[in-house]
């Protein structure tokens, strides 16, 4: 929605250049239209009021040429003085029409704007829970994989402590691997609904090599599936980068699995996926995915962003077109190529927070 300026500093210039104005055009006998600098009072009001305020500010300028004239020239007869009012009025009027018409557009480009926005998220949104319905066994052996070594450690656990001779060393460790397991079943759940959940985007510094390694750790199990192995090279203390969490994990998850299916359709032999962070010498922050699978055609390369195309038999051809617009919005980018000797590679690119910003 539009938002008008709510600064005190906007209303007390205007009105402070209203009142110079009014009094430079009353008390002086300058032969010039100084009521036209009203136009400049239109214009600030723009930025404060809806088209009524803007209206009433428009009028409200032509009475004070008006009274200005009347109060300098009374009724005595000054065509000179008159005509100089009547450029002045119809330069307001004219402004003030424009400036209505130029609001009203304003206003019509940003509704539009926050509803591309909103068609994006919900979009974005799909997309993600498009990719969880996909990796609904790894999700489940991730938490399945816990629950059971919680089992396990409570079953020792009471062994322990059921024998004449309870040893409370052994229970102790038993009790602590079992809320070990319970925190990491607990983590997994939380991001799988961060992901399912619908929310706005909420900027906050991220670390792209952590970032990079929770997605990877998620896919773990669907790797592990489709036999593909993962090395990961991410650097501690890289510059972090201001972004929303979910959406810079739907990013590497789509780019991850992305390359994994490929490699499965193409019975890719020792698939090999990697992931590595760190710095361009432009100082841009980059994450690269690159696998040694089939790669891009020629002319694949030169659609591989545009919406509703895809190089999966049951894709959607949504995934890279969500992707790239997430890290536009971000002022990052995204590029396609091909790997030597074998296999693509995809480069995403992202500014670093810059100290003013921590």
């Amino acid at each position: 929605m539009y938002r008008f300026n709510r600064s005190p500093a906007v209303p007390a210039a205007a009105a402070a250049l209203t009142v110079a104005i009014f009094a430079v055009d009353a008390l002086t006998e300058l032969d010039v239209a100084i009521a036209v600098l009203y136009v400049g009072v239109v214009l600030m009001s723009v930025w404060i009021w809806p088209r009524r305020g803007v209206i009433a500010v428009m009028l409200f300028c032509m009475g004070l040429t008006l009274l200005a004239y009347l109060i300098s020239h009374g009724f005595f007869k000054d065509e000179a003085a008159l005509t100089r009012c009547l450029v002045s009025l119809a330069a307001i009027a004219i402004t003030g029409f424009l400036a209505v018409k130029g609001q009203d557009a304003t206003i019509a480009l940003l509704q539009r704007e926050e509803a591309l926005n909103q068609a994006r998220s919900q979009l974005a949104h799909a997309s993600r829970v498009s990719t969880l319905g996909e990796l609904t066994a790894t999700i489940a052996h991730e938490v399945n994989q816990p629950l059971a070594a919680i089992v396990t450690h409570g079953q020792a656990g009471l062994r322990w402590l059921n024998r004449e001779e309870p040893v409370l060393e052994e229970v102790r460790r038993a009790v602590d691997a079992m809320q070990q397991n319970a925190k990491r079943a607990s983590e997994v759940i939380q991001r799988i609904r961060s992901m399912a959940r619908p929310s706005a985007p909420t900027f906050v510094p991220l670390d792209v090599s952590q970032i990079s390694a929770e997605s990877c750790d998620l896919l773990g199990r669907e790797l592990q599936r489709l036999h593909v192995k993962l090395r990961l090279d991410l650097p501690p203390g890289l510059p972090a980068v201001l972004a929303d969490k979910v959406q810079l994990q739907q990013v590497l998850i789509n780019l991850v699995m992305n390359a994994a299916q490929a490699m499965h359709e193409a019975r890719t032999i020792a698939p090999v996926i990697e992931v590595r962070c760190g710095l361009t010498p432009e100082g841009m922050l980059f994450i690269e995915v690159a696998d040694n699978g089939p790669g891009f055609s020629e002319e694949q390369l030169k659609q591989l962003f545009a919406a509703f195309f895809t190089t999966k038999k049951e894709g959607m051809g949504m995934g890279l077109a969500i992707c790239r617009s997430i890290l536009e919005s971000l002022g990052g980018s995204i590029v396609a190529a091909h790997r030597k000797p074998q296999g693509a590679l995809m480069t995403v690119q992202l500014p670093p927070i810059q100290g003013d910003e921590q």
